[in-house]
């Protein structure tokens, strides 16, 4: 699972990015606040979940050693 960790945190990210702005897109309420306030929602979600996803990775390699 080496690196697999930031492809997943990188495909989340962009789901929850590419659905908000679709949302709002059929709203018709696209406005510069609101991308801005997704992008850097984009980059809080792929830091989090990058994070998150390595330590269970870690977790899982520390497992395997122990076994």
């Amino acid at each position: 699972m080496s690196f697999l960790h930031r492809e997943i945190a990188l495909m989340l990210a962009t789901v929850a990015f590419v659905s908000s702005f679709v949302y709002k897109f059929f709203l018709l309420e696209v406005k510069l606040t609101y991308v801005t306030r997704d992008i850097i929602m984009f980059f809080i979600i792929y830091y989090v979940t990058e994070k998150l996803f390595l330590y269970i990775d870690k977790i899982m390699i520390n497992y395997r050693k122990i076994l």
